[in-house]
């Protein structure tokens, strides 16, 4: 499907992104572990929940087939608000069931429901033939279900298989009944919310989402764990899926791009050997792409300083920090701060940095792994967002 550009004025009577799950291929050079996911071999429902941003009087439903090599087949789908309604019809030209075709994805008609912002969704498809996934979210941080037989109709959860990953649903738009704008965050595992418990709505994203829904904001999550800004390997590079994730949704004003550690952090170690460090201005070069493309929309850039790359320990893959990394990351983080070229800073480096040791994460934003962020490293970033991110004023 196509989807209508973006402009720097907010959306009045179209649609807007109000949730995402960026899509990536389950296998191959772009994700080199194993998926983990269960078997779909037909005569099943995929039971999975979400939160909206904005809410709005009407949704539809955008499902993902991106990296299949073959169409996709699924049945009936329906879904439940709390206290606002139960099984509603999910139908595709007006049918209960559609196919989604390779390589493609296939939005559903439009529901009309008066949903409020920030709205639990659980989707119930059910799947009535075998599927192979060869698209996916990875780090979902939400357990969805694979149940046996047709259970779309039912709300109550039953026996099935969990899954960490998300599957089929790529994304949510509504129409807003007023004046809204979409807000972007594009990025890494800091976006995706690595470490953040399973089943909850701890990552900054989600904070800054409750924050904005009173200014009309969507704050759309476009993580990718293990995300670069230049290349693919466990996650799209961000150079490649911004026209996708960012310019072609609709609504979007302004993106926020927290990526790029990965870049420095794994270059020369057991998952990719062979690349050397790459130097500031190799990175500077593609955040300046991104900057370039985004201004042809009329979309406001934020950059995200990069945080450390040790904590008191060290990551747990081998040689992810080294002096000479360092060195690249406060180059990066200089030329952020000073430059002016992207039109707002949150300089996350300097927020959960330990204050006596600058290469290191304070401890008391450590999920643990002396990398990722906990639940006050993540409260701490969502509260430090300025509006310049979405409007000059």
């Amino acid at each position: 499907m196509s989807y209508s550009v973006s402009s720097a004025s907010p959306v009045r009577d179209g649609w807007i992104c109000t949730w995402l799950s960026s899509s990536q291929p389950a296998s191959g050079e772009a994700f080199p572990f194993p998926s983990d996911i269960a078997v779909i071999d037909g005569g099943q429902t995929l039971r999975q929940s979400l939160r909206i941003s904005l809410g709005g009087q009407k949704l539809r439903l955008i499902f993902s087939n991106r990296y299949g090599a073959q169409p996709m087949v699924i049945g009936e789908s329906h879904i439940s608000v709390p206290d606002l309604c139960g099984a509603l019809a999910v139908t595709f030209n007006g049918q209960a069931g559609a196919t989604i075709p390779a390589g493609g994805t296939l939005c559903s008609d439009e529901i009309p429901l008066d949903i409020p912002s920030l709205s639990v969704i659980t989707l119930r498809t059910y799947l009535p033939e075998p599927i192979p996934v060869d698209t996916f979210h990875w780090d979902a941080r939400h357990i969805s279900l694979l149940e046996p037989g047709n259970r779309a109709v039912r709300e109550e959860a039953g026996d099935g298989q969990r899954i960490s990953s998300r599957l089929l649903v790529e994304s949510v738009q509504v129409q807003p009944g007023s004046a809204c704008r979409a807000l972007v965050v594009i990025g890494d595992s800091m976006v995706d919310g690595n470490g953040v418990e399973m089943d909850t709505y701890g990552r900054w994203t989600d904070f800054l989402a409750e924050r904005l829904v009173a200014d009309n904001i969507a704050v759309v999550n476009a993580g990718q764990s293990g995300s670069r800004l230049l290349k693919d390997g466990v996650g799209i590079a961000s150079l490649s899926r911004f026209e996708r994730d960012v310019l072609q949704q609709p609504g979007v004003t302004g993106c926020i791009v927290q990526v790029g550690l990965n870049d420095i952090g794994l270059a020369g170690t057991a998952l990719d050997p062979d690349s050397p460090v790459p130097a500031a201005t190799v990175l500077i070069n593609g955040y300046r792409q991104l900057l370039k493309r985004a201004r042809e929309y009329n979309i406001r850039m934020t950059g995200v300083t990069l945080v450390p790359l040790r904590g008191a320990g060290e990551y747990g893959i081998e040689r992810f920090y080294q002096p000479e990394k360092e060195v690249v990351r406060q180059a990066v983080n200089h030329w952020m701060r000073t430059s002016g070229e992207f039109d707002a800073v949150i300089d996350s480096d300097l927020l959960v940095r330990d204050p006596e040791c600058m290469s290191r994460l304070g401890a008391h934003y450590d999920v643990g792994d002396h990398l990722h962020l906990n639940l006050e490293g993540h409260l701490r970033v969502a509260r430090s967002v300025p509006l310049a991110v979405i409007r000059a004023d």
